[in-house]
């Protein structure tokens, strides 16, 4: 996972990508916990356009407005993390969550 470029809708996973040594190109956040506007995510398009990224990163709890927005304009992958134990079927435990969290990673990476 070393060195992927990804996008991330807000910035919960900071260590995880710093854990992972991948590299988070923008958020889709302007501020935490703010929606993103169109303009915004038009600048956001035009960045990855020059740096181009793997996939798109958000939690399972959150909106997948924004990131459609941008999975459908910039053809990238869209990944949805659990988060949390129990934030999806699979992430039982703390060992089930980071074993589902790598496959998806390894997977949107391709």
């Amino acid at each position: 996972m070393r060195d992927v470029p990804v996008l991330v809708q807000h910035k919960g996973f900071t260590y995880l990508i710093a854990w992972l040594g991948m590299k988070e190109i923008a958020a889709l956040e302007p501020k935490p916990g703010i929606e993103p506007t169109v303009s915004y995510l038009s600048e956001v398009l035009a960045t990855i356009r020059r740096q181009p990224v793997k996939m798109v990163l958000r939690a399972a709890y959150q909106s997948d407005r924004a990131s459609q927005w941008i999975v459908e304009r910039a053809k990238i992958i869209p990944v949805v993390l659990p988060f949390t134990v129990g934030g999806n079927a699979a992430a039982k435990d703390l060992f089930s969550l980071f074993d589902d969290t790598i496959a998806r990673l390894v997977k949107g990476a391709g």
